[in-house]
Order: C-alpha cells, then structure tokens, then sequence
C-alpha cells in the first residue's frame, strides 16, 4: 500500500472515510481542531464522526457478548 492509509481497492467509502480521519488526528498528534482544518471539515462534524465510530465499536461489542 502506498498511501500508507491502509486504503484499499473495494473497501467501502465509509471504512475509508474512517482509515483517512484516524490517521489525520495520529499525524496531528490527537488534536482534533487542527485535524478538523487539515480535512476541511468542521470540529463539529468531527467529533460527530468519532462518536459514530466509537457507537459502533460498542454495538460490536455487545455482538460478541450476545
């Protein structure tokens, strides 16, 4: 992989969308605000992203203890 994103061919917009952020906030050392600029979206739209991919995690979660 070149991009270093993990990004791949046939992976879903969403996963990607998520891959891309995650690894923003690693080159931006956690912070969110400068991320948000970096991807040119706002802090709000953000930390609503986060919390939609931490929801998931917590839906998977309760997946495997069912």
């Amino acid at each position: 992989d070149n991009s270093g994103l993990g990004i791949e061919v046939g992976m879903s917009m969403k996963e990607a969308e998520k891959r891309f952020i995650f690894k923003t906030l690693h080159e931006t050392n956690g912070n969110r605000t400068h991320a948000a600029k970096t991807l040119g979206i706002s802090i709000r739209t953000l930390r609503n992203k986060l919390n939609e991919y931490r929801e998931e995690v917590d839906e998977l979660d309760l997946e495997v203890e069912d």
